[in-house]
């Protein structure tokens, strides 16, 4: 049956047919095919012709990444894609099939999924398929084969293979791209803002200081016009005022009014004075006059006027230089009104017990380097800024200086400018320091010019004045708010020790305790004056009192009342280191007279200490501690009478004492501060040198450690209201 469809087929025929002759194809009767040639014909019957069933499978035979084979184990039963790296992108595949019938003449068909979906059929015999610069990503090859017949196989062989991408590619390096940029221009709009912000904040910020600046030239404006009227008004005060005062009583109230107008008039003329000098400044008027002299003996000689007022705070002031003259050219009166400034305002906000310290150096040839420093609260660094600005208190610590009118550091800076010099401040570890270099040339002085100390310092002097007016007003009104002594009273019994404290609440501020524990504790907190306990107490008792007390260094000198019911303890509690004991009942007028009693005589050794030379422990109430230590004391300055270099610093170190401690041990027991100590101990030996022997006023500031004889006669008038000469005359009239 014709069913009108051709088969291929594959027959052998005989090679020596030659060429075939196009319609020379013949059907014999009997059904057989003859086909002509050029040497022979063909001839075979179509019903014996067999097509091949068989129906190929495709397998691997071979596979080359970069024209290089890679192991059979990789693809052969892998059941996971070939990972390649990103390099890794030209793929060979190589196949064949069980097809063996005519092997020449089986074709293959082929796909890579991932690249494209159409089967691409291969020419008979090509069983290679070849891939280039394949892009990463996830790839699925497929084959299958056709037989002799042409017959294809119903199964399809495939394999896989990934190409990973390079690592600048893969997926999170492109979010960390996206990231690096987002970040990229979130920074450049931050900065663009900023840069805006801060423009705008400068903008304001220069408007703010030009409306500054305008502000205070209209307050110096303002307050110039305003001083030169009140000149006249204040003359047409000040005379009449003085007129007055001669015909008024000392100790009258109209008098006290006539001073308190005084101090309050020299008050508005300084301040008058200071905003005339920077009117002048401003205005270009200043006129520089150099001089030959010698600095550090005109430094020197400014700086111990203030130590008066020093001296009454306990601020410990030192002078230190790096030669012991220098003689230049420099305005004397410019030099003075800069360092009086500076001098002031180290003491205005130096707290009690602090310390000041000036520091001369020569920095390089011509140029020098003073420094003032002082103990104290910190000053920010936003007000360090501004703490040359005309009206600005930048410290933190403000003391109540009535007479200040913000302009003397600004005086400072703008004299320092017109010197040709550099001041600058700095603020840490709790102290604040200034710094003034100053071009001064060195220059060849004459001993006259050189003598700095003895010239009148008008400036400084009226600034010194006014710091003691102020202090004498302030510590008047403290004493005033709080009564002159302090006693600490211990007693376990709760009605005897509210009983003495009511009673003597009304002459002296008392502290109570109710053990002997929580009295010593007070003792070291408040430092009485003089200290009541009772003897027996259920802890710490009164013996344990008085052996603490006395046994420490910091209250060795504070008499001690003791107060029993059992007379036969009086020993041993004298024993034990109290100075009067009270047999219970007691009277209190009895109790008050020996209190008064033992402060008096504490008030005897202060005043004994500061008039005597010598200290004669028999004639006032004074422990052996506190012998020892005054004898250890004066031994150590006699050791060192005509050392000018010795100080408190090496004064504190041959005591062995914490400074604190031994500051305030000398303070109770003399009334003076370590340094006043110091320089009694040495002007008392100065009075007996000049009234003993036949040295001369200079050798005997040598020999007494003052490294400048103006300074000591400066010194010796303050401490004996007399000259070191007058002095010499009046106890030598031969």
């Amino acid at each position: 049956r014709t069913e009108g469809r051709i088969v291929p087929s594959t027959v052998n025929t005989p090679s020596d047919c030659g060429s075939y002759y196009v319609r020379s194809a013949y059907v014999s009767s009997r059904g057989e095919l003859l086909f002509g040639g050029t040497d022979g014909f063909i001839m075979f019957r179509p019903a014996d012709i067999r097509t091949n069933p068989h129906k190929s499978v495709v397998f691997f035979t071979d596979v080359r990444v970069n024209d290089r084979s890679i192991p059979t184990e990789s693809y052969i039963g892998a059941k996971k894609p070939i990972s390649l790296n990103h390099r890794q992108s030209n793929v060979a595949i190589g196949f064949s099939s069980d097809s063996y019938l005519h092997p020449e003449n089986n074709r293959y068909a082929c796909r890579l999924v991932g690249l494209s979906d159409e089967w691409t059929t291969l020419d008979p015999g090509q069983k290679t398929m070849r891939y280039y610069n394949l892009r990463p990503g996830s790839y699925r090859f497929e084959v299958k084969a056709s037989n002799n017949d042409g017959l294809w196989g119903d199964s399809i062989t495939s394999m896989g293979w990934t190409i990973h991408p390079s690592p600048f590619l893969s997926w999170w390096a492109k979010l960390l791209y996206v990231l690096l940029l987002s970040f990229i221009v979130y920074f450049i709009w931050k900065y663009f803002t900023n840069k805006k912000i801060y423009q705008r904040e400068l903008e304001l910020e220069k408007l703010k200081e030009q409306n500054m600046q305008e502000l205070t030239r209209a307050r110096i404006n303002f307050f110039t016009n305003i001083s030169h009227d009140l000149k006249t008004p204040l003359t047409l005060i000040v005379d009449p005022l003085r007129k007055m005062k001669e015909h008024l009583p000392a100790d009258s109230p109209a008098n006290k009014y006539a001073n308190h107008i005084e101090r309050n008039v020299s008050r508005i003329q300084r301040m008058i004075g200071q905003l005339l000098t920077f009117r002048e400044i401003e205005s270009n008027k200043v006129t520089l006059n150099p001089v030959g002299g010698d600095l550090v003996s005109f430094l020197r000689s400014i700086f111990s006027l203030f130590e008066i007022y020093a001296d009454r705070k306990g601020i410990e002031m030192d002078f230190r230089s790096q030669s012991e003259s220098y003689p230049c050219l420099f305005d004397h009166e410019v030099i003075e009104k800069v360092f009086t400034n500076l001098f002031s305002n180290a003491v205005k906000y130096t707290a009690e017990q602090g310390s000041i310290v000036v520091q001369i150096r020569e920095t390089e040839p011509g140029k020098v380097e003073i420094s003032v420093s002082n103990t104290g609260n910190e000053i920010s660094e936003e007000k360090l800024s501004r703490i040359f600005e005309a009206f600005n208190r930048s410290h933190d610590f403000q003391p109540s200086f009535e007479s200040s009118t913000g302009l003397g550091l600004t005086i400072v800076k703008e004299l320092v400018d017109e010197l040709g010099g550099e001041v600058s401040v700095s603020s840490g570890n709790a102290q604040v320091v200034f710094k003034v270099s100053l071009p001064l040339p060195p220059a060849e002085i004459s001993a006259s010019a050189g003598d700095d100390a003895s010239q009148s310092y008008g400036f400084v002097e009226k600034e010194v004045d006014a710091l003691i007016e102020e202090l004498d007003v302030s510590e008047k009104a403290f004493a005033q708010s709080r009564k002159a002594h302090t006693i600490v009273v211990i007693d376990d019994d709760d009605h005897l020790r509210s009983y003495l404290q009511d009673h003597l609440s009304s002459r002296f501020n008392v502290y109570t305790a109710a053990d002997g524990t929580d009295g010593i504790e007070k003792v070291e907190k408040v430092h009485p004056n003089l200290v009541i306990t009772d003897l027996i107490m259920g802890d710490t008792d009164g013996f344990g009192v008085c052996k603490h007390l006395r046994s420490s260094i910091k209250s060795s000198h504070i008499p001690v009342i003791v107060l029993s019911g059992n007379g036969d303890l009086k020993l041993n509690a004298m024993e034990s280191g109290a100075n009067v004991f009270i047999e219970k009942p007691f009277d209190m007028e009895f109790l008050e007279s020996q209190i008064d009693g033992l402060l008096r005589m504490q008030e005897e050794l202060r005043n004994y200490y500061s008039k005597k030379f010598v200290a004669e422990p028999s004639k006032v109430v004074i422990s052996s501690m506190d012998e020892a230590l005054l004898s250890k004391a004066m031994e150590n300055i006699e050791k060192n009478m005509d050392n000018n270099e010795y100080d408190v610093e090496e004064f504190v170190y041959d005591m062995a004492v914490g400074r604190t401690i031994l500051y305030q041990k000398i303070k109770d027991i003399t009334g003076m501060s370590i340094k006043e100590f110091i320089l009694d101990i040495r002007l008392k030996r100065a009075a007996q040198l000049l009234k003993d022997s036949d040295l001369t006023i200079s050798e005997i500031s040598d020999r007494t450690g003052f490294a400048n004889p103006k300074y000591f006669s400066v010194c010796f008038k303050r401490r004996f209201d007399i000259s070191p000469s007058d002095f010499k005359k009046q106890e030598n009239p031969a």
